[in-house]
């Protein structure tokens, strides 16, 4: 499975601050993201496996796979909550 942030979520940095900002209907919430999150979120803007995303984590912070492949579960997983990604086939 793939996983690509949804059309009608907008990021911007604002004040050092990584945003996303959902723009269907009534906004009502801006989420933060850490550096890692905004990379990561930058990755998906094209669809990407978990085990991609994983793996751009261990190049870019050398922690081990096992690590990257649970943050990313976690990661994946809250935006999938809050309706900011889709899965594709």
């Amino acid at each position: 499975m793939k996983y690509c942030c949804k059309k009608d979520v907008v990021a911007r940095t604002v004040a050092g601050v990584n945003v996303l900002v959902p723009v269907h209907g009534c906004t009502r919430s801006v989420y933060t993201l850490n550096d890692v999150g905004a990379g990561l979120w930058e990755l998906i803007v094209e669809p990407k496996s978990q085990d991609e995303l994983a793996g751009a984590l261990v190049e870019q912070y050398q922690v081990a796979m096992e690590t990257a492949r649970r943050d990313v579960q976690a990661f994946i997983d809250d935006l999938m909550r809050l309706g900011l990604v889709e899965e594709q086939a």
